[in-house]
């Protein structure tokens, strides 16, 4: 799915819950229309084969506004030059090689408000809609 059906699918939405499966590599973000204490939510994207992803500055209040899809390591790596060069010293040799594999889905989240994040994987994330 590209990034314009993803943002018409999810932007402005808000994320309710994150949960990472670090043993099988998945990771699935939930999202809804409002958080109130009887809201659900009423979406889901799913991450399987993860290669690495990064999350930062949650809030209580996480909205989505625009979801960006690359296919390319080196535009996805322009956009993020500021974190990989933050950390290099960490990121062992072989990740940044297995980031760097043919044929993976970048996907990268600029918030309204709160969290932060970006997902690399294998294969193209998968949306329920709950």
């Amino acid at each position: 799915m590209d990034g314009i059906k993803l943002n018409e699918e999810f932007g402005d939405l808000f994320a309710y819950n994150l949960n990472v499966n670090f043993q099988n590599k998945v990771t699935e973000i939930y999202y809804g229309e409002y958080i109130t204490e009887n809201a659900a939510p009423i979406k889901k994207m799913i991450f399987e084969n993860v290669v690495w992803q990064e999350f930062s500055e949650f809030d209580f209040v996480n909205i989505f506004n625009v979801i960006e899809v690359e296919n390319s390591f080196e535009v996805f790596l322009n956009s993020h030059l500021r974190y990989f060069n933050r950390m290099k010293n960490y990121i062992a040799e072989d990740k940044i090689n297995a980031m760097k594999m043919p044929d993976l889905f970048y996907y990268t989240f600029r918030q309204t408000s709160g969290f932060n994040c970006f997902i690399i994987t294998k294969t193209a994330l998968r949306i329920e809609f709950l």
